[in-house]
């Protein structure tokens, strides 16, 4: 399926008169203007670069209200990150609640494994899209190998991850693996079934009803068409059925 861009290149510019250092002195959920400035301007300059996909799924975005700033490192763990332009990126709304889940379940898991905190016998915090923990007001790591998972400024997207009909994913290296599985990826081959069957049960008549399922070949399987308008030809039947 169509990725719509490889990686966030070329990486957009702080407006003018701004910098990470210059908007650190606010918290990131501040509605000064300043703030609401920058996360305006970079969010239009991300949608633009990323040709209106998400960062992580590569489905189209939508409403701009449902489309979230990602913080690709943590921003609860490293909040002097928080305002770093390589470290964010647009999400669906979607993809941003699965990361959150999956940093909360996993960061537990990471910190009591690390051996700097057995040593010290102090909780250490660890980030699960980093290799290794950063120290305090570390800078972000802007190379590839620094990071578990495929980072949307530094990989190409499909050197690690393909898409294939339906909304399958299936990886191509190890990171592009913990990718799908931290960002449960597959699990939106469910949620697009659930909604192509929606748009199939919406179209009025047979013919409809055709033009709709050529229509959706575009992006979903051959297979789950034909399952899904086999099954609303006999949910309609048996609704005519009921009606006598």
């Amino acid at each position: 399926m169509h990725i719509g861009y490889e990686r966030i290149h070329p990486t957009p510019s702080y407006p003018a008169g701004l910098t990470a250092a210059s908007l650190a002195i606010f918290a990131w959920t501040s509605r000064a203007k300043v703030v609401v400035n920058f996360k305006t301007a970079l969010k239009d300059a991300l949608r633009a670069t990323q040709q209106g996909r998400c960062c992580y799924c590569r489905r189209a975005l939508s409403d701009p209200m449902t489309t979230d700033l990602e913080h690709f490192v943590e921003k609860t763990v490293h909040p002097w990150l928080a305002f770093e332009i390589q470290n964010l990126a647009l999400s669906c709304r979607t993809c941003n609640s699965k990361k959150n889940e999956t940093f909360l379940r996993l960061s537990s898991h990471l910190s009591r494994s690390s051996r700097a905190a057995a040593k010290a016998s102090v909780k250490v915090q660890r980030c699960p899209t980093l290799v290794a923990p950063l120290a305090p007001m570390a800078p972000l790591p802007t190379v590839s190998a620094a990071y578990r998972w495929v980072h949307p400024h530094f990989d190409n997207f499909s050197e690690h991850v393909t898409i294939q009909k339906g909304w399958v994913f299936a990886w191509k290296s190890t990171k592009g693996l913990r990718t799908i599985r931290g960002m449960k990826l597959n699990a939106l081959a469910q949620i697009e079934r659930r909604a192509l069957a929606e748009r199939l049960a919406a179209r009025s008549g047979p013919l409809s009803l055709l033009i709709g399922a050529v229509a959706e070949l575009n992006h979903a399987s051959a297979s789950d068409v034909c399952v899904l308008i086999a099954d609303e030809l006999r949910r309609r039947r048996t609704a005519r059925r009921g009606g006598h």
